[in-house]
């Protein structure tokens, strides 16, 4: 009867964990969701607003590729970094394609907000509370990382698959102008 009890604790214990570690790599996910999406309603608001300058627009549609290319290439060094000993935060090509990120992305995002929208009278007002200051937004997109290889690392085969899933579906979209 003991030894059941024993069991019974550890085997609770367990999945606690496993929740807990779930819950953590959610919020890794959630970052990178956020970042997607911040980067999406950019797009719109310049799209929206800076279509009158063409070469305002055209800057900003480069910026914006290279923010995706830099949010792509980040994606790929945490997927290799999944599969190693080592967490996202030891690995140098994860920090420099994180910084590379970050770079691109604030680059953009400074770009709409104070060159496109300024010139329109608008404001990004509505898409809420957003990480502005690089070293804050490294540090959270690490914190991400290491996350999402945490539950990476203690995940069953299936789960696996499905976080790997997850992450190719945060690559942002390629830039398409709406049709008026």
């Amino acid at each position: 009867m003991q030894r059941r009890r024993l069991l019974g604790a550890c085997a609770a214990a367990w999945l606690c964990a496993g929740r807990a570690i779930a819950e953590v790599s959610a919020e890794g996910i959630r970052v990178l969701a956020r970042e997607k999406s911040l980067a999406e309603q950019f797009l719109v608001l310049l799209d929206d607003f800076g279509r009158k300058d063409v070469e305002r627009y055209a800057r900003g549609v480069t910026l914006y590729a290279e923010a995706k290319a830099e949010f792509d290439g980040l994606i790929s060094a945490l997927e290799h970094t999944l599969d190693q000993a080592q967490p996202p935060d030891q690995s140098a090509a994860f920090q420099s394609a994180l910084n590379a990120a970050v770079d691109k992305r604030v680059a953009f995002t400074d770009f709409v907000r104070n060159t496109v929208l300024p010139q329109s009278g608008a404001t990004t007002k509505g898409i809420g509370g957003f990480i502005a200051v690089i070293p804050d937004l490294i540090k959270a997109l690490t914190d991400a990382g290491i996350s999402i290889w945490r539950e990476y690392r203690s995940a069953g085969e299936a789960r696996r698959k499905e976080m790997l899933e997850e992450l190719e579906a945060l690559r942002w979209p390629a830039f398409k102008p709406r049709q008026d």
